[in-house]
């Protein structure tokens, strides 16, 4: 029997009387991306990003960084303040607002939210790629409704999780991932037009449709989907335009990109950290996460909010500092580093950066600004963007650290700065005499 596309979208929405084909508890072949890395499928290279791995690259990972810097509380025009609103808005079809929904209580329960942070859960049933990628579909009419329900508007909507895929493909790989990126894309300049604050987004991998009892969207399709999520990502890194998110390059077109999470696991074969997904974690149809499949999503999430540095900038009531870049190889063998010690906030006004991994007796100086950079310098990195404040000249201890206090002023609350240590090292077999830390991102809390 021919299904309809009508029907196709019917089953988004009710799940199916057959029960899910749980024999099916693996498909052969199918490596999740993050363990695939430097190996490949048909072909096509794994990891979630470049070179196959699953760290961001350098310098997207500076880029994200200064994207978060911009997300701040915001009030309904737009203009930042400080009691405010950041939305965090899902986008993506049944699956999405599933487990989105699933993960709203979960971070309205979260001590470690800020409370400025409103999620709003924008994902609807049936609402396909190839549906949403036309900005005058009523998805995005519920969109809006959604967010005023939420008492919330358009310019408060800074991030996004975005999960997608289309019904009942059948034109094998890799056209269909290519077909998904291509409709990620336009959704991507939607996203842009309709939220002119959205900074960044989050793209998230479909779940196992290895129990799928129809043609909705089984393996290996929703395996797929992933790689469609990875060349989107691939395409902005290497600054394809049409997916250009700095006014510094162009036009923006599209808010910054990079993996939320990844959630594909092969059945009930143990991915790397142990996900799993079993026939009970579905719905009738094996298509749809069951209350149990939503709460793996929903916990992965909550997790990847919390230790994720771009994300944990906004997401965090007091985000902790965070490392980024790597610093210049002494000629001692150590690498200087910073770190946060105390609180960067100004009810503790207790913040010290710290420098470790200098030539005990030498001099440096650490400096910052409020935005970081990926620039060579002196044979290292440059992480911090000029214009930049620099701070005194300290001589460093005989363990080769030394602290600057930072006082944590009211007017800072709520902004980021990018510091970075400069040292002194003339024995250094390169020359310069130069020695560079890591970068380190810090954001003021009350």
């Amino acid at each position: 029997m021919r299904v309809t596309t009508a029907g196709l979208l019917l089953l988004t929405l009710v799940p199916s009387a057959r029960a899910q084909t749980c024999a099916n508890t693996s498909v052969p072949g199918l490596v999740p991306l993050i363990e695939l890395g430097v190996g490949n499928y048909q072909g096509f290279q794994g990891g979630l990003y470049p070179g196959g791995g699953n760290a961001l690259p350098a310098g997207h990972l500076v880029a994200g960084l200064n994207q978060a810097a911009q997300v701040v509380p915001r009030d309904a025009s737009g203009a930042p303040a400080a009691n405010g609103k950041i939305v965090f808005l899902s986008i993506g079809m049944s699956n999405c607002t599933q487990e989105f929904s699933t993960f709203i209580p979960l971070a309205n329960a979260d001590a470690a939210k800020s409370p400025r942070v409103v999620c709003v859960d924008g994902a609807q049933g049936g609402q396909t790629a190839a549906i949403i990628q036309d900005p005058a579909a009523n998805f995005w009419t519920v969109v809006s409704q959604r967010l005023a329900n939420s008492n919330c508007t358009a310019a408060q909507v800074q991030v996004i999780w975005f999960k997608e895929a289309d019904a009942g493909p059948t034109n094998g790989f890799p056209a269909y991932a290519l077909q998904l990126k291509t409709e990620f894309a336009a959704i991507m300049s939607i996203l842009v037009t309709r939220f002119p604050n959205a900074r960044v987004c989050y793209l998230a991998s479909r779940i196992y449709a290895g129990y799928a009892t129809g043609t909705l969207n089984p393996e290996p399709y929703s395996y797929e989907q992933g790689f469609a999520c990875k060349w989107l990502i691939e395409d902005q890194i290497q600054g394809v335009p049409a997916l250009n998110f700095d006014p510094a390059h162009g036009p923006v077109v599209a808010p910054w990109c990079a993996f939320g999470t990844y959630n594909w696991a092969n059945g009930t074969t143990p991915r790397s950290d142990g996900l799993t997904w079993l026939c009970s974690d579905f719905q009738a149809d094996g298509t749809h996460p069951a209350p149990s499949g939503r709460a793996k999503v929903a916990q992965a999430l909550l997790q990847f909010l919390h230790t994720d540095p771009i994300a944990a900038a906004w997401y965090l009531r007091a985000p902790i500092p965070a490392a980024y870049g790597t610093g210049k190889l002494s000629s001692i063998q150590t690498v200087p580093a910073l770190a946060g010690s105390g609180s960067p906030s100004a009810s503790a006004n207790d913040f010290q950066v710290v420098v470790s991994g200098g030539l005990p007796g030498s001099h440096g100086i650490v400096f910052f600004g409020t935005r970081a950079d990926d620039v060579p310098f002196v044979l290292g990195t440059r992480w911090v963007a000029s214009p930049f404040t620099r701070l005194p000249i300290h001589t460093l201890d005989g363990a080769g650290s030394t602290a600057y206090p930072v006082a944590v002023l009211p007017a800072m609350v709520g902004s980021t700065r990018f510091y970075q240590a400069y040292l002194r090292d003339i024995p250094n077999p390169d020359g310069t005499g130069v020695i560079l830390s890591d970068g380190l991102r810090v954001v003021f809390s009350n």
